[in-house]
């Protein structure tokens, strides 16, 4: 929640660790490492995906503030 998450978002990000983690246990306990591996790889990579792109979104939503703090200046014509 330090990190600007809400409760809700912070729990939701705690369940998918979890579930995530429980689903690496099942594939390297049935499957073998290599598979476990591959399957960590793969929810990495999705999380760098997802992480870029709400790093964008965040960016995007601090522009459209400092716009919108710009746009409540009064600008005396002097």
């Amino acid at each position: 929640m330090k990190k600007g998450y809400s409760q809700k978002q912070a729990v939701l990000i705690l369940y998918g660790l979890t579930a995530t983690l429980g689903m690496f246990a099942i594939i390297l306990l049935e499957s073998g490492p290599w598979k476990a591996v591959s399957f960590a790889l793969l929810v990495i990579a999705i999380v760098a995906i997802g992480y870029k792109d709400l790093l964008k979104i965040r960016e995007d939503e601090e522009i459209d503030n400092e716009n919108i703090d710009e746009s409540h200046v009064r600008h005396d014509k002097g």
